[in-house]
């Protein structure tokens, strides 16, 4: 049985439900007073942005949740608009100028606005610093320098409000390095440290690096804010070439090729801890990564054969096998002229890699990796052994042989060689040794008699050879010298940067600078009796004909 509740109550409950209308009303009012309000604000944007002439897609604005928020996207879009060079062009400059302004001073409002109520906005306080700033550099306004801390302090409290945003410290870095003349000592070390942080990525190390070239007092400043990655010195080093500062290129790339190396011996380790913990596919990708950045010099040759020997098995694709093509050649060309200088291990390894491989580098590589048979079996395979390219071949294996006491088949492997050949001193080292093995005094005097013709202190610029791209001299000399100097018969108007490599080994770059007269490249370098090659790599991309070279 149910009673009815007493009048009391009854007029409580009356009273609660009127007052939960009114709530419920009053909330109503208020989301339409806010959405009518949201709705004003984008209206007010859109019609804004048609004015300035700046894109922004309506989807954006439309998934903000409130007026002010509107307000700030869109003042935003207006001071990202103005930087972009190709804004406002077509335009009488006074009158581009003048609009500029216009709109900054209208953004920078927006901002001011939006942080007095949200003290707490990086993005308002970034767009008042960077709208101030632009809007008086457009119309040299003397506030600029008068008034600086209304653009500095603002976009410093973005920094602080957002420090893992790059967008304050791109910005400020970039007022900072406009007005790099008026800055004090204090300010610029402050502007230093923002722009090394800034170049710290590569997508921002591209838009600093030319102005920061320019404002930097000296070459030593300059360098002195840049990461230590060889990329980014690859980077600096073809903005300076393209300058002509060209001992400034050669500067970036000394510093790019040690980053090189540190860079590798790194990835090293971590591919060995990563092959200890059982990582293999992990461990294989930087030991290969290793394997294709070093360069086909001596002094990156440990870290390749590390690489080679410690990589898990497997095959490699074809972007690698081309990028160890050169490594390859290098390796196998030290040891036809001078012996192996990599283990038979890591050489083996690299021609494994290496594919498309004409027959004749097969035969080689496996002649010295010290497979006899693998190498016998490519011999066999080959139509014939007197052409030319079979030549370094034949002469190696004459004197693989000869060590070995099989004579006979030594001379035998002399006689195919290319009548081409036959001058060199290759040739004619292979025959002294035979001779020696076979203890024929008449052959050996007559092999070192045509070593001592070919041996000279200076050579035309005729003795020069080329292979893809690379000048090559091959200098038998007799006597010990100090160095040499190399005689350029043609390079650029504009001049060049020549990178040298001796036995292998690299010299450093050398700028070649425009002048009457010029002349030639002195190398201090010592050079023992012997047989010696001299390599200008990239003589024929850079459009550099070498002249006549002279031991001093």
């Amino acid at each position: 049985m149910t009673y009815p509740p007493p009048a009391g109550r009854r007029w409580t409950d009356g009273v609660w439900r009127a007052g939960l209308a009114l709530i419920a009303l009053a909330l109503a009012l208020a989301v339409g007073a806010d959405f009518r309000g949201l709705q004003a604000s984008r209206e007010e944007a859109f019609g804004w942005l048609q004015q300035t002439r700046v894109n922004l897609d309506a989807a954006v604005l439309d998934r903000e949740p409130d007026p002010q928020r509107v307000r700030l996207r869109t003042a935003r879009a207006l001071v990202a608009a103005e930087l972009d060079p190709a804004h406002g062009q077509g335009l009488p400059p006074d009158q581009a100028a003048r609009e500029a302004a216009q709109r900054m001073a209208a953004a920078a409002q927006v901002g001011e606005e939006v942080l007095a109520r949200r003290p707490a906005s990086w993005e308002a306080a970034q767009v008042l610093g960077a709208a101030t700033y632009i809007g008086w550099a457009q119309a040299h306004d003397p506030r600029l320098f008068t008034a600086y801390r209304r653009w500095e302090a603002p976009l410093e409290a973005a920094r602080r409000l957002a420090p893992a945003h790059r967008e304050p410290t791109l910005l400020l870095a970039a007022a900072y390095l406009e007005v790099w003349p008026a800055l004090s000592p204090r300010k610029r070390d402050v502007a230093r440290g923002l722009l090394a942080a800034a170049f710290q990525n590569p997508e921002d190390f591209g838009h600093f690096l030319e102005p920061w070239l320019d404002r930097a007092a000296d070459r030593q400043e300059a360098f002195s804010v840049l990461p230590d990655d060889p990329a980014a010195w690859e980077r600096v080093a073809d903005v300076l070439g393209r300058r002509g500062d060209w001992p400034g290129y050669e500067a970036a790339r000394r510093r790019g090729d040690e980053a090189l190396l540190s860079t590798l011996n790194r990835d090293l380790l971590k591919a060995d801890r990563l092959r200890s913990d059982g990582a293999l596919d992990e461990a294989r990708t930087l030991y290969l990564g290793v394997a294709q950045r070093a360069r086909p010099e001596f002094r990156f040759q440990g870290l390749l054969e590390r690489a080679l020997e410690r990589c898990p098995p497997g095959p490699v694709d074809s972007r690698t096998s081309q990028r160890l093509q050169p490594f390859l050649a290098q390796a196998l060309d030290r040891c036809l002229m001078a012996g192996c200088e990599i283990k038979p291990a890591a050489l083996k390894r690299l021609s494994r890699f290496v594919r498309e491989q004409e027959p004749q580098q097969q035969a080689l590589a496996a002649l010295f990796a010290g497979d006899l048979p693998g190498a016998a079996l490519f011999e066999r395979r080959a139509q014939g052994l007197g052409t030319e390219s079979w030549a370094p071949y034949l002469l190696a294996k004459a004197r693989l042989l000869a060590d070995h006491g099989k004579v006979e088949d030594a001379q035998e492997a002399l006689t195919l060689v290319h009548l081409s050949w036959q001058g060199r001193p290759l040739y004619w080292q292979a025959r002294a040794a035979v001779a020696k093995a076979a203890e024929d005094p008449r052959a050996l005097s007559e092999a070192q008699t045509r070593l001592a013709a070919l041996a000279h202190r200076s050579w035309p610029a005729t003795a020069w050879t080329w292979r893809q791209g690379i000048a090559r001299l091959e200098m038998l000399t007799d006597a010990p010298a100090a160095g040499l100097s190399v005689e350029l018969d043609q390079f650029p108007k504009g001049g060049a940067v020549l990178e040298l490599r001796l036995d292998g080994a690299g010299l450093g770059a050398f700028p070649v600078l425009p002048a009457a007269g010029t002349p030639p490249l002195r190398l201090a370098v010592p050079l023992g009796p012997g047989l010696h090659v001299l390599e200008i790599v990239g003589a024929q991309q850079s459009q550099v004909l070498p002249g006549a070279v002279v031991l001093r």
